[in-house]
């Protein structure tokens, strides 16, 4: 008897492909949720005060692989000045964001993160409800994907971010915030390669 052949099916393309989109999906989703309950639970341990915290939408574009960025920001003014002057004043504000990064040549990114910010403006008394200021921060933060294309990687999920910016206050007690920032994102060489990314960004706050 001539032996029978065993023929062993293999596994569609189709159903390969999907397999291999759906993993980082459900490992996205798993990471966005333990950084959503991690920034809830520290939240609900700040005193009550801090509650009262400015709301903050951000968006722009990166110098690499043609990126794009919309953030969300949560941020707590303690009203108080570290100096004041006689028109002058500094200020320390602490924000909290999570942004979504739009990336053509490779998966898209989540970033969540946390940056000091330190304000010079004009003090409220002395602008009015017109408040110029400028601004810097070195943050933290940690990004779902290190890769931005097939040619560019950051290498690590943690980055610093570091960021310059300018706006003014204005409004009904200048509860209202416009600004352009630019922020530069790298692992200060923690890991290479360590190519960074720039962001120019505008942003709009609001006081509740």
């Amino acid at each position: 008897m001539t032996p029978r052949r065993l023929t062993r099916r293999m596994p569609s393309t189709d159903a390969t492909a999907t397999a291999s989109l759906t993993q980082p999906d459900r490992r996205t989703l798993k990471w966005l949720l333990g950084t959503t309950l991690l920034a809830s639970a520290a939240w609900l341990a700040l005193p009550s005060s801090a509650h009262a915290a400015d709301w903050q939408i951000s968006a722009g574009g990166g110098d690499r692989a043609s990126i794009n960025k919309i953030g969300f920001g949560v941020v707590w003014d303690p009203h108080s000045a570290l100096w004041q002057g006689s028109v002058w004043q500094l200020r320390l504000l602490h924000e909290a964001q999570v942004a979504f990064w739009d990336v053509p040549r490779a998966s898209n990114i989540y970033e969540v993160g946390y940056s000091p910010f330190f304000r010079l403006q004009r003090g409220t008394a002395s602008g009015g409800n017109w408040v110029p200021f400028i601004e810097a921060s070195i943050g933290v933060r940690l990004i779902s994907h290190t890769r931005l294309s097939d040619e560019t990687t950051m290498s690590t999920a943690f980055q610093f971010s570091d960021t310059l910016g300018a706006g003014v206050q204005f409004g009904n007690r200048a509860r209202s915030t416009v600004g352009v920032r630019f922020q530069h994102l790298s692992n200060a060489s923690i890991k290479r390669p360590n190519p960074g990314i720039n962001f120019t960004q505008v942003y709009y706050q609001q006081s509740f």
